[in-house]
């Protein structure tokens, strides 16, 4: 098979591919439980990563750093590089809670019920997710399939059918959307539908996704003597709906890999820029991580929050739940358009109220 070809599987599910995934899932939906039996060297692979996921699940900045590292050794796991820009995004969500544009718009006990979801829902997704990347890494170091190990994580028996496909076809395509799906869905079933829910349909919620303030960015620059980066990405709305959290998920995905040029430059900015939780990271000539009468505020996370300690354990199966999720396989496209004029004047119109509530909350 010529170089090109195999770029292209990628990116391409076959039909059969297809039809042998959807019959392994509805075998694992109609199984009976089984005990769960692993032998001496398997309770040991077990354990490691456990141990290994609870040391860098300590904060968004951990969790962060651990998901670009991951896919610097294993390229070819494209979720691990989303992850890791998306779990930017939600460090910056907040500090933008502590920032001066964001801060004096709510409440303390608003700005502590947003932070802990943001918490949550970001260390949750870890929990979840990392033991299935170390397990993937396990798997390639033997040189055979571990992933019948995945229960003992607590991962969605969804999984495991994905990722020995993977393992055999390296169909990185098929693997993040699938990641995309479980993900979400997860969350879903143990976060999301319950009081949680509440905080994202409240009145200040909706007044940031109006106000452009839920985007999900990815600095990156046009040509290597651009100074300030542009921004790519996506605005996320109705974030309620796991439907369309899976398809803002498969967008930004396709802006990330089907974009040559701008996937170098993401990555580039990625492996160049340490995460702090500042959007000063991106855009230091308009944000700055202290008080600067010339810049905004936008304050590291470190300063801005404590950390707090997360969920042990996934506690619900999703796919028993809400079942096989019919065309979770399929792409979504989205058109690459540079944010970064959008993102300024969302800001612009903001500074003027964020200025009226500093008088009125004083």
């Amino acid at each position: 098979m010529k170089r090109s070809e195999t770029a292209l599987n990628r990116f391409r599910i076959l039909e059969e591919e297809k039809e042998s995934l959807y019959t392994a899932l509805q075998k694992k939906v109609h199984a009976k439980q089984q005990p769960f039996v692993t032998a001496g060297d398997e309770r040991d692979v077990i354990q490691r990563i456990k141990s290994e996921t609870a040391i860098c699940n300590v904060s968004n900045l951990t969790r962060t750093q651990s998901y670009l590292m991951f896919h610097s050794q294993y390229p070819e796991v494209h979720w691990a590089l989303l992850a890791h820009l998306v779990s930017r995004n939600g460090g910056y969500s907040m500090t933008d809670l502590k920032s001066s544009y964001i801060g004096p718009l709510l409440h303390q006990s608003e700005k502590n019920d947003l932070f802990q979801i943001l918490e949550i829902i970001n260390a949750a997704i870890f929990l979840d997710a990392y033991p299935q990347l170390l397990l993937y890494e396990e798997s390639k170091k033997r040189n055979r399939d571990l992933f019948h190990l995945l229960p003992a994580f607590r991962v969605s028996a969804f999984m495991e059918p994905i990722w020995s496909c993977f393992f055999q076809t390296g169909n990185s395509a098929l693997l993040t959307r699938a990641l995309i799906t479980n993900e979400q869905s997860m969350i879903e079933e143990n976060i999301l539908s319950g009081k949680s829910a509440s905080i994202f349909s409240n009145l200040k919620f909706s007044f940031q996704e109006k106000w452009g303030l839920t985007n999900i960015l990815f600095p990156y620059k046009k040509h290597h003597k651009q100074k300030q980066h542009s921004l790519a990405g996506i605005t996320v709305t109705g974030f309620q709906s796991l439907s369309e959290r899976i398809r803002t998920g498969k967008k930004l995905y396709h802006i990330l890999f089907h974009h040559r040029k701008i996937h170098e430059s993401i990555l580039a900015y990625c492996k160049s820029s340490a995460h702090t939780g500042s959007r000063s990271d991106y855009w230091p000539h308009l944000f700055s991580s202290s008080r600067d009468p010339f810049r905004l505020t936008s304050p590291y996370l470190a300063d801005a929050w404590p950390i707090i300690p997360g969920p042990e354990s996934i506690e619900k199966d999703w796919l028993l739940q809400l079942g096989i999720p019919e065309g979770f396989e399929l792409p979504e496209t989205e058109k690459l358009q540079d944010l970064t004029n959008k993102v300024m004047a969302d800001l612009l119109k903001l500074a003027p109220i964020s200025a009226i509530s500093k008088k009125l909350f004083r």
